[in-house]
C-alpha cells in the first residue's frame, strides 16, 4: 500500500507552507522536483503514516543532482 506524503515549501524567512498531498515515494519525489524546478525556495516531503521527512529535500539549485541520488536510494 503506498504511502501518503504531504509536500511543503520552505521560504527564506524559515517559514513553511503546504503544498499538496501525494501517495507514493516516487510521486512525491517527481512532485518534489517539478515544483523545485520552478522555484528557489525549498520544498521537502513528510510521511504522513510514519511523521518523518523523505530522505531528500529539493532546492532549484540542486532539483536535477538531488532527484538523481534520491531515484537510486528509492530504487
Amino acid at each position: 500500500m503506498p504511502r501518503d506524503f504531504d509536500i511543503f515549501e520552505r521560504f527564506p524567512d524559515g517559514s513553511s507552507k503546504w503544498r499538496t498531498c501525494v501517495s507514493g515515494e516516487h510521486e512525491a519525489q517527481r512532485i518534489l522536483q517539478d515544483l523545485a524546478e520552478h522555484s528557489d525556495n525549498e520544498f521537502f516531503a513528510i510521511d504522513i503514516q510514519a511523521g518523518g521527512l523523505l530522505p531528500f529535500n529539493l532546492t532549484h539549485s540542486s532539483s536535477h543532482e538531488q532527484g538523481k541520488k534520491a531515484a537510486k536510494q528509492i530504487a
